[in-house]
């Protein structure tokens, strides 16, 4: 038997809902307070009960939806796999789930230069960047990576990303996005020495 959700907290999610549809359809600015409770059917004071003010319920949502995807994209990680293939597949999971979001997609792509949602985001952003510097500096620590700083590296590639996620948020379409990240992070790989060439500076040593 399914587990019933509280009344209070269906309460919320219907809020959360109804706003979101309200912002991608029309806009993060032209709607209000108001709108959203007779749209979810409550009164303002519920609304306030949840929420401070729309920019929370706003934030609520950015992250609610990231976070989501994220945590898909995590899963395919394999374990043993090498860390570039799971990077890749777990971007190109990103994206595909970015391009499959619906009105979603309109709401977040506003939500990237609205001041009050851009400074929460990039509380989400900082997290992101210490887990892929572990992840990056493990990788390189094995020898799976060229040597580079795991810290700018981690920024640099999350930044890649960040642009990749705006592409497709503005354009619906992930193939070129996709193309370009997976190009990028195949450049990392540590090459090891051709055999041939390993085989000439062995022979110029002899």
């Amino acid at each position: 038997m399914a587990r019933r959700v509280p009344r209070g907290q269906e309460t919320r999610a219907r809020i959360l809902t109804t706003a979101l549809g309200l912002f991608a359809r029309r806009g993060y600015g032209s709607v209000s307070i108001e709108e959203i409770a007779h749209e979810a059917g409550v009164t303002k004071g519920a609304v306030y009960h949840w929420f401070a003010d729309k920019d929370d319920i706003g934030r609520e949502l950015q992250h609610d939806l990231y976070e989501r995807l994220s945590l898909a994209s995590m899963h395919t990680f394999v374990p043993g796999d090498d860390v570039v293939s799971n990077i890749t597949r777990a971007f190109d999971t990103y994206l595909s789930l970015l391009g499959d979001l619906g009105e979603a997609r309109f709401f977040l792509r506003d939500a990237w230069v609205i001041p009050a949602l851009d400074q929460a985001g990039r509380h989400d952003h900082e997290d992101a960047v210490d887990m892929v510097r572990r992840v990056l500096a493990a990788a390189i620590d094995r020898g799976e990576l060229v040597t580079l700083d795991a810290d700018a590296l981690a920024r640099v590639l999350l930044g890649v990303f960040a642009e990749a996620t705006l592409h497709v948020l503005r354009t619906g379409h992930r193939r070129a996005a996709e193309d370009v990240v997976r190009h990028l992070l195949e450049s990392l790989r540590a090459t090891p020495a051709r055999p041939a060439r390993a085989a000439m500076r062995r022979g110029a040593v002899r």
